[in-house]
């Protein structure tokens, strides 16, 4: 026991003079900057340094590129107690080229990590990550596509052809819609989101895409994310939210239910307009515009979009849990709107679209937050936090009415300020 003791205080002993003096940390984005946007990195130390600290840009010839001077101390409590952060602005500078930053501290210098400044530099490192990422994330494995063709229902002796889609992440093979529904102001946008974004990111820099061999492999995802939708609308025209593994890699686990807290199953597995039904309307809409066909025709995921449009109007305060629909229903149903006005040009969709903007700019704060319903609830979401001035941008793509267009540009600027 005495030799214990002594070990550990010798640990001590020599653990503490690192940690009591520890080095700097410099924080910055280890990936790339591109070279016209924000560029910071943070420098963490102990304790407050006298007199001002400079930085350095050092390029890959090992020579001062660019100098500059450290902000003013910060303490962040909630991050790092104890600590002090300073910050290193070099957002002027625009040169292409791999970089690290360099900051003297008592005559000591510290070197960060190695990064890149370039033209598009995150996007052109980033873009073929995701969607290789998403390519093996598909649940397309034999015994996969075997189970997902004849899907139980929960509580239920129907079963339904849901293969397709992607996993949830490594530790979980369900799929979902949406996960949190049963939370009502959590609920996130999954799969629809996903295949939405990829087809929007598809219409927005199609050229640099095509530049960086992209474009057909980003095409086939959002295409094959459409087909999984179409497949997961029912023949009663709403969407099957969730197929669940219990968290069991055993495919003949899994069932289509709808979750509440603790992973409780229900049969409650129909979407709202904001457990994803909103999101998978949009991205049905507005990929049946590129008149490109998956295992489903153009005009089937427009046909689809339509139909589940339609049924959400009789039906989505009977899907929404609390029987009631909040500020993740307007900002999902005004995409859903908006995709559809967009494709058809029909006055139904673009007086629903008005409708829905209009409820996002009354829940817009005098203080420049979104409400998330009406009772004064500050809307804050994990993963959704930018989709109400989102849906209000893509809504604009339709609205040519100069006061509908006003009253949504002063929210999105409130919202943004």
């Amino acid at each position: 026991m005495k030799k214990t003791a002594k070990l550990f205080f010798l640990i001590i002993g020599v653990m503490l003079p690192w940690g009591a003096f520890a080095k700097p940390v410099i924080y910055v984005n280890q990936i790339a900057f591109d070279s016209n946007a924000p560029k910071t990195a943070v420098v963490q130390l102990d304790k407050k340094a006298v007199g001002k600290l400079t930085f350095n840009l050092i390029d890959a010839t090992g020579k001062i590129a660019f100098a500059g001077v450290l902000g003013a101390p910060q303490i962040i409590t909630e991050w790092r107690p104890g600590k002090v952060f300073y910050k290193a602005d070099f957002s002027t500078f625009a040169k292409a080229g791999k970089y690290t930053l360099r900051v003297k501290v008592a005559g000591v210098p510290y070197t960060s990590y190695k990064f890149e400044i370039g033209d598009n530099a995150l996007a052109k490192q980033t873009l073929s990550a995701i969607i290789h990422y998403y390519n093996k994330q598909r649940a397309n494995t034999p015994q996969e596509l075997t189970a997902d063709m004849n899907l139980p229902l929960f509580g239920s002796d129907k079963t339904v052809n849901l293969r397709g889609g992607w996993c949830d992440a490594s530790g979980d093979v369900s799929k979902y819609f949406s996960h949190l529904a049963y939370a009502n102001y959590m609920s996130p946008q999954q799969i629809p989101l996903v295949t939405w974004s990829m087809v929007s990111t598809s219409e927005k820099i199609p050229a640099l895409l095509t530049k960086w061999n992209l474009k057909d492999s980003l095409d086939k995802e959002a295409l094959y994310g459409a087909d999984y939708m179409m497949r997961a609308l029912s023949d009663d025209d709403y969407f099957y939210m969730i197929v669940f593994s219990y968290f069991d890699k055993n495919p003949a686990a899994r069932r289509v239910v709808g979750l509440l807290a603790n992973s409780i199953t229900t049969n409650q597995y129909q979407c709202a307009f904001r457990e994803g039904g909103g999101m998978a309307i949009a991205a049905l809409a507005r990929i049946s515009q590129w008149k490109k066909n998956g295992n489903f025709t153009s005009q089937q995921y427009l046909e689809g979009a339509k139909r589940a449009f339609a049924h959400l109007l009789l039906y989505n305060t009977q899907y929404d849990d609390d029987g009631k629909e909040n500020i993740i229903d307007d900002y999902c149903a005004l995409m859903a709107a908006s995709e559809l006005w967009i494709a058809t040009n029909d006055t139904l969709y673009r007086d629903e679209a008005r409708k829905r903007a209009a409820n996002l700019n009354k829940k817009m704060s005098p203080a420049g937050y979104f409400l998330a319903n009406d009772a004064g609830r500050p809307y804050w979401h994990a993963s959704d936090a930018g989709l109400p001035v989102v849906a209000l941008s893509r809504y604009l793509d339709a609205e040519k009415d100069e006061k509908h267009r006003a009253e949504a540009l002063k929210t999105i600027k409130q919202a943004l300020d």
